[in-house]
């Protein structure tokens, strides 16, 4: 038999009692070594709450997810390692618009009670935390612009209701606020009498601040430009 044919023979014959083979292989070493103490680095998802139902972090995005958490113990426990099980749980008492460096302690990894594995290291080991408050107030609507009237019209009446809305969002938005542009040039092509509902934009850079009611009612008419007849 030639060498080629001894080496095929080799890698083809006898698969199953070879696969078990292996696999009993694998079976011993892994009770071997998972019995031994050992280290390794395991994402945890972090959690983060500031105190007071009025209270809100506001550079949630900027905050990590996860943190690596190093954890020492045998390879049994930390082969049962499953992030819906773990967590790095913080809570901190902030103010308006403060910032609050977070030192992550071990001593808030959660993990499930009959998991023997010690957490002895976590990166970062801080994060800074941006807490502001909620407050809401009354604010006027600012017409810019007006109704676009159709070829051969004018605009003769405009009402808009109601003329001041409600915002509320952290104070570091919502103060600042003196009021709210709306514009009714979106109205166009009137004709007659129109009444129509606009929404309130709100700039994009007012990330957390909601209006109420977020439309508002235009009411109004168009009459026929009728030019002065000449004398």
């Amino acid at each position: 038999m030639s060498l080629a044919s001894r080496i095929r023979d080799f890698f083809t014959r006898n698969l199953a009692y070879k696969a078990v083979a292996l696999v009993l292989s694998l079976l011993l070493w892994y009770d071997v070594t998972s019995d031994e103490t050992t280290v390794i680095d395991y994402p945890v998802p972090l959690q983060i709450a500031v105190e007071g139902a009025d209270m809100i972090i506001t550079n949630q995005e900027q905050l990590p997810p996860e943190v690596e958490v190093t954890f020492s113990g045998t390879g049994k426990d930390l082969l049962r390692l499953d992030k819906g099980d773990l967590s790095v749980q913080e809570e901190v008492q902030g103010g308006e618009n403060d910032s609050i460096v977070v030192t992550l302690d071990l001593g808030d990894v959660r993990r499930p009670a009959d998991l023997a594995v010690t957490p002895i290291g976590i990166a970062p080991r801080q994060v800074t935390v941006v807490t502001d408050r909620f407050m809401e107030r009354t604010v006027p609507l600012q017409s810019v612009g007006s109704p676009r009237a159709a070829d051969g019209y004018r605009i003769q009446t405009v009402e808009v209701s109601p003329q001041r809305v409600s915002v509320r969002g952290v104070t570091a938005e919502v103060r600042p606020i003196g009021s709210l542009a709306l514009d009714l040039s979106q109205v166009t092509d009137v004709d007659g009498e129109f009444d129509e509902r606009l929404e309130i934009a709100v700039p994009e850079s007012l990330r957390t601040v909601t209006v109420t009611p977020d439309t508002v009612r235009i009411r109004g008419r168009a009459v026929r430009d009728v030019a002065p007849v000449e004398e």
